[in-house]
């Protein structure tokens, strides 16, 4: 008896696997190198299925915890996943993809370090090295953030404290101007802090002349 050409098919294809089903690729992880402890860290994830398959996605964050299953989401998606750390130090962070019948291996591996950063320590002030008592000279530092946050400045002008400027962007020059009521020489300085409240120390000192 001749089995029927539909149900013949239909079993080679059971014994071949369903070739005409792919896994998924694995994932791409997207983390950035440092992030500030308590601050949500974005994972970017880029998933591909070849069926065109909606798509599962799974996170190991490396502290303890993982996600849940994340889905569906369309193959050939970027797909956002934000994590906050509570502890400082170097993480493993991996992902992993599922259609409805494969799952893919961990993606390569991606670290992310997290710490306490602020400002760097500010450039020794620049300005003229003499100046006549009352008269207004212009003095410029800068600084940089490892993560990018705004900065405020505050000079140390030897004779009194300035207050704390507003904030702008890191690694743009700062200018402020000042005078000097009294002569002697004085060592200018300047510290930064961020939209944190994390401040440096002081920068080398600037020497400066203050004249009759």
């Amino acid at each position: 008896m001749r089995m029927p050409w539909v149900i013949l098919t239909s079993c080679l294809l059971v014994l071949a696997g369903c070739p005409n089903s792919h896994a998924p690729l694995v994932p791409l992880l997207f983390v950035p190198d440092i992030a500030q402890r308590g601050d949500s860290v974005r994972a970017r994830i880029s998933c591909y299925d070849k069926d065109d398959d909606s798509l599962y996605l799974l996170v190991e964050w490396s502290d303890g915890t993982e996600s849940d299953w994340l889905g569906p989401i369309p193959s050939g998606s970027d797909y956002d996943v934000y994590h906050v750390y509570g502890d400082t130090g170097t993480f493993v962070v991996l992902a992993k993809a599922k259609d409805e019948t494969h799952e893919t291996p961990w993606s390569d591996t991606s670290f992310v370090r997290i710490g306490e950063y602020g400002p760097f320590v500010p450039h020794r002030p620049a300005g003229p090295e003499t100046v006549t008592v009352g008269d207004s000279a212009n003095y410029v530092t800068t600084t940089g953030h490892p993560l990018g946050r705004k900065v405020s400045f505050q000079f140390d002008w030897g004779d009194t404290l300035g207050d704390w400027s507003e904030y702008v962007r890191p690694n743009v020059f700062f200018s402020v101007r000042h005078s000097f009521p009294h002569a002697g020489t004085m060592l200018v300085r300047a510290r930064a802090r961020d939209t944190l409240a994390y401040v440096t120390d002081w920068s080398k000192p600037e020497t400066v002349l203050v004249v009759e």
